[in-house]
């Protein structure tokens, strides 16, 4: 003890104290720009952000700047290699519909990227003569604005989905053509709204009479589209950030069950005396009071699985067993007919 103590008294030689102290000096600082890092990170994203959002708001997402490809290319006087840019202004083309008497011309979905700087894009419809390859452009190109999920229901009348509604959600729309497009004298043609829920419309199917169709919204089991809407606001008042799981899946694949369920509702249709197709009877949720999904999440669609009858008076639909945990042990797919 007595030795310890005598150590302990050694005077430290000058040279080492001035170690010493450059040593906790180096630390002190590193501590120092350790605990500042993040704070230095969460500033240049905030500056970054910042800095995006200011861009953001000097592009226009409507009309006025606005400019096709084919409008584009015309334009240039000199040849070029091909680039990526050029990748990315390519138009992307899906999704032709015959048309449902002659076959003479189809209906076809066109998607174009906001160049050059790709933030934003527009899907429109187009008409295609296949005789004389003569092209129509049918709806208005708005950037952030998109046309998809389109029927033929009769020689002239299209339906289909779009957030073209004021609300900015996805809805069901009529577009009526002209007798001859060809000689029609607008640029485009007005789309009239049908339907005007509160959720977003996520799948359409309408059956070969025009007498019915099928579209699915995402809703809570036992609660109707304004009852989950409702729901959906309070707890986004609410400021809650966390999700309740007490059954699987909590995720598939890509997708977190987080609560809302893709949902098949069911109505009659019929043509007004203006020619704008109504719903005739009040749409009918089929999986009212189960907690599952049709179409199944995550790539599930209304293409693949939903499907009339041929005299239009059944629907099938596919959908998991998943009321309970056990689906996450199966990858059963089963068929269900209304």
């Amino acid at each position: 003890m007595f030795v310890c103590s005598r150590l302990l008294q050694i005077p430290r030689p000058p040279v080492r104290d001035s170690l010493d102290n450059c040593f906790w000096s180096i630390a002190s600082l590193l501590g120092v720009a350790i605990i500042l890092i993040p704070t230095l990170v969460v500033i240049t994203k905030r500056s970054k952000h910042n800095h995006d959002q200011a861009t953001l708001s000097v592009i226009t997402r409507n009309t006025d700047d606005y400019q096709s490809n084919s409008e584009y290319y015309q334009s240039l006087t000199n040849v070029h290699d091909f680039s990526q840019a050029d990748n990315l202004r390519l138009d992307r083309l899906s999704s032709p519909r015959f048309h449902p008497t002659n076959g003479k011309s189809i209906i076809y979905l066109r998607r174009q990227y906001h160049m050059p700087d790709l933030r934003g894009s527009t899907t429109t419809l187009h008409w295609l003569d296949l005789e004389t390859n003569k092209n129509v452009q049918l709806t208005q190109p708005i950037w952030g604005k998109h046309d998809t999920q389109f029927f033929w229901i009769d020689n002239n009348t299209i339906l289909f989905l779009s957030n073209r509604a004021s609300s900015g959600l996805t809805q069901i729309f009529q577009l009526t053509l002209p007798v001859d497009l060809l000689k029609a004298t607008t640029n485009y043609i007005e789309p009239i709204q049908i339907t005007n829920y509160s959720l977003n419309i996520e799948n359409l199917l309408v059956n070969r009479q025009a007498s019915r169709l099928a579209f699915s919204c995402q809703v809570y089991a036992n609660l109707t589209i304004e009852e989950t809407f409702a729901r959906q606001k309070a707890e986004k008042d609410s400021g809650r950030s966390v999700y309740q799981f007490d059954k699987l899946f909590i995720r598939h694949w890509d997708e977190y069950m987080t609560g809302p369920r893709h949902h098949p509702f069911l109505v009659s249709i019929e043509r007004q005396t203006n020619g704008i197709f109504k719903f005739s009877s009040e749409p009918i949720d089929i999986l009212f009071n189960i907690d599952s999904d049709s179409p199944t999440k995550p790539f599930g669609d209304a293409k693949s699985q939903w499907s009339f009858s041929a005299n239009g008076n059944s629907f099938a639909y596919t959908r998991q067993y998943d009321e309970t945990s056990a689906v996450a042990w199966s990858t059963n797919l089963d068929i269900y007919t209304v």
